[in-house]
């Protein structure tokens, strides 16, 4: 994507408007790129961290004396605090901003990181990384719903594709690098096999406090505001949306909006307005997808490297292929941000996840010697990241503005449940069927996906008010500017 930078002065602003209309007038600019960048770096970090306990899970149980079962209940903890982190980021951010809930979580996740870097037992480490799954686990929708909410309908799935290319894709592919160079050449420098997987979290955990500062420059989205009745704020995020440098600026856009451009009102401010039946299709859909989808690559992210080292290969064998296996997934997402603009959402799910399948059950048939293993793992990463991407964009355009935070949390924290559930499945499928088990759970996994995606709503090149909205607003619903509360017409 390359910025271009737009004039934001206007002797006299007109009047009479949408959100979408006056972003799809300013193009991308650099205020938005810089947007893209800080929300990146959050989701880089994010990535880096759930892939950690899996890479260093030889050392961590060789210093703590843990068995595979509790390093697996490890993850559980970091799965579980992330559902926490999720329901908790998205209810703030639909109360009090994106902005605010993107801080939080960045911040709750430093102090569990530093935290598991000291952890002298089991059970702190246990508790540690509970505190770091809080705190990633709003981040990475949270953050694709506050850029869903600041670019144009055009640039909309490639801006929050091209998040997955550098958090998911190049941040699966250089986070098991990072881990390769600090337990192979750096383990000794810094203290051997019992002090480097601390030093590894204190790696991750400082940046992310450089972050958090420069974050403090991001604006709140105007859609948020406009759906508080906050028209003048609105106005001037998109005057700063609109120009060069995320600065306050003095500068009006070309077209303000008014009290009269607010959208109508169909739901009040609460989780529990998901499960109300305008949008309850849209949650189980994309809700059961999610299951299937994050599930299954959460799963085998954590037990890729585990499961190569009982299979004969030495740490740094297990490490080095999980790297060039998630070469598949810097690809992938780099597709699924290509063809954002040009792929309906449904047909990019359904076509990655039929293939998904196959080549899981490829994988289960003749994954056994390594150039073999190299090559499905790589490709069944490649189709894995295609669609995780674009569901992640799919589930941050289907909810409106009043619930986009914590429907998109909700429905990515159904995701993160089978995260916390598969893994136990996966271990005992390979205990009794070796790969074939963990593949074939997987293809049946993608199979169901498939399915569960026929039943959402196809977003490409519509506004979010059009998918939301407008559609889904009961008629005789209250127009914004007439319920500043945020009630609405209906009882949940």
């Amino acid at each position: 994507m390359t910025a271009v930078s737009r004039t934001t002065a206007s002797p006299a602003p007109s009047s009479g408007g949408t959100v979408a209309s006056v972003l799809d007038s300013i193009g991308f600019t650099r205020a938005q790129f810089w947007v893209f960048l800080l929300v990146l770096a959050g989701e880089f970090f994010d990535t880096l961290e759930q892939n950690s306990v899996g890479a260093m899970a030889t050392h961590i149980k060789g210093s703590l004396q843990i068995t595979d079962v509790q390093l697996t209940a490890i993850n559980t903890a970091t799965v579980i605090g992330g559902l926490v982190g999720r329901f908790l980021a998205g209810l703030l951010a639909d109360r009090y901003g994106r902005r605010f809930s993107l801080s939080f979580n960045l911040l709750i996740y430093t102090l569990g990181g530093l935290l598991s870097a000291v952890a002298f037992d089991y059970d702190m480490l246990l508790v540690s990384r509970l505190i770091v799954g809080i705190g990633i686990g709003g981040e990475f929708m949270i953050g694709i719903v506050m850029l869903s909410e600041m670019v144009a309908t055009r640039f909309r799935g490639i801006a929050i594709g091209a998040i997955n290319v550098g958090a998911g894709g190049l941040g699966n592919f250089l986070s098991y690098g990072l881990f390769l160079l600090l337990l192979g050449p750096l383990e000794t420098p810094l203290g051997g096999g019992d002090a480097v997987w601390r030093w590894s979290f204190v790696i991750l955990a400082v940046p992310a406090l450089l972050v958090v500062l420069y974050r403090r420059r991001l604006p709140e989205t105007p859609r948020f505001l406009l759906s508080k009745g906050r028209v003048e704020d609105a106005n001037r995020s998109l005057a700063i949306l609109a120009s060069d440098s995320l600065r306050p600026t003095q500068e009006r856009p070309k077209v303000e909006l008014t009290l009269e451009d607010l959208p109508p009102v169909p739901f009040r401010s609460s989780p529990a307005a998901v499960f109300h039946r305008l949008v309850l299709r849209r949650t189980v859909a994309l809700g059961l997808a999610s299951w299937m989808a994050f599930g299954s690559q959460v799963t085998l992210n954590f037990l890729m490297p585990t499961l190569l080292v009982e299979r004969g290969y030495s740490v740094s064998e297990s490490l080095l292929y999980t790297m060039i296996m998630n070469i598949g997934s810097l690809l992938g997402a780099t597709t699924a941000a290509v063809i954002a603009g040009k792929v309906g959402r449904r047909a990019a799910v359904t076509v990655a996840g039929v293939l998904g399948c196959l080549t899981a059950l490829a994988f289960a048939a003749f994954g056994n010697g390594t150039a073999t293993i190299l090559m499905l793992g790589a490709l069944f990463q490649f189709f894995t990241m295609v669609t995780n991407t674009t569901l992640a964009t799919w589930t941050a355009e289907v909810f409106p503005t009043a619930i986009r935070a914590s429907g998109a949390s909700i429905v990515n924290g159904i995701g993160n449940i089978a995260g916390a559930v598969m893994p136990f499945l996966a271990v005992a499928l390979y205990g009794s069927f070796a790969f074939a088990g963990v593949f074939g759970l997987a293809a049946v996994m993608y199979a169901v996906l498939v399915l569960a995606a026929r039943f959402a709503p196809e977003t490409r090149g519509r506004s979010l008010e059009d998918v939301n909205e407008k559609t889904l607003a009961p008629a005789g619903a209250t127009p914004a500017h007439q319920n500043p509360s945020g009630g609405n017409t209906w009882k949940p």
